[in-house]
């Protein structure tokens, strides 16, 4: 049995909790998100779970677009010619990995997620072990497609300024209290939203190389 999950929550309130109304941005809080697939997760899954995380960043006033998935290995196209190069560059990049990629990158067993995030503004890669995602769901009884929905937004929330110190966030869930989330029913606080809008106002001074590529929804 999987005794802790490392690095899983971020600070969302599960049940019961009820946002304050946060003040208005003078600039598009938009966060543009590619996803890496080299463990081929179903496109629907990918596809709910990708909603799940708009729908809650979008309860702070914080959108997110989501750029085509890039699955790997990359195949010809029927012309011949490799997968395109040429597509825009996301502010933000998860790669979704097998068990071997997380073996080499000696993982800890028990980290579903992680994120390359700097102590202060935004990070740009995250990633996530999928078969650990699906045998955690299976020990818990609880939906597959919502655990990775929360894992991405978790790790999204890293990216966006989110740390796993002081009284911010949680890094350790056992498998009953998983069993006991609603998942579909996930707020984020407000000082973690405050946190969230100012980190993504300050990189819009600075636009990183997908701010102004503009906004795709992903195609799955």
């Amino acid at each position: 049995m999987l005794r802790t999950l490392a690095s899983l929550a971020m600070a969302l309130t599960i049940d019961g909790a009820h946002s304050t109304a946060l003040p208005q941005s003078d600039v598009d809080l938009t966060v543009t998100v590619r996803i890496h697939d080299y463990a081929h997760v179903p496109s629907d899954s990918l596809s709910r779970a990708s909603d799940m995380v708009t729908r809650l960043y979008a309860t702070i006033g914080v959108r997110t677009a989501w750029y085509d998935v890039m699955r790997f290995p990359v195949r010809p196209t029927r012309a011949g010619s490799r997968q395109e190069t040429d597509t825009p560059i996301a502010q933000l990049t998860i790669s979704i990995l097998t068990p071997e990629m997380a073996a080499r990158g000696h993982v800890q067993t028990d980290v579903l997620g992680f994120a390359a995030s700097p102590p202060e503004g935004m990070g740009h890669i995250a990633y996530v072990v999928y078969d650990r995602v699906q045998r955690v769901a299976a020990n818990a009884r609880t939906s597959e497609v919502d655990l990775l929905g929360f894992v991405l937004a978790h790790e999204i929330g890293h990216l966006l300024g989110l740390h796993s110190d002081g009284s911010i966030s949680k890094c350790h869930w056992d498998q009953r209290e998983v069993r006991q989330m609603n998942l579909q029913n996930l707020e984020i606080p407000p000082p973690q939203a405050r946190q969230i809008r100012s980190t993504l106002e300050q990189a819009s001074q600075s636009p990183s190389p997908g701010a102004s590529q503009g906004a795709q929804r992903a195609r799955r």
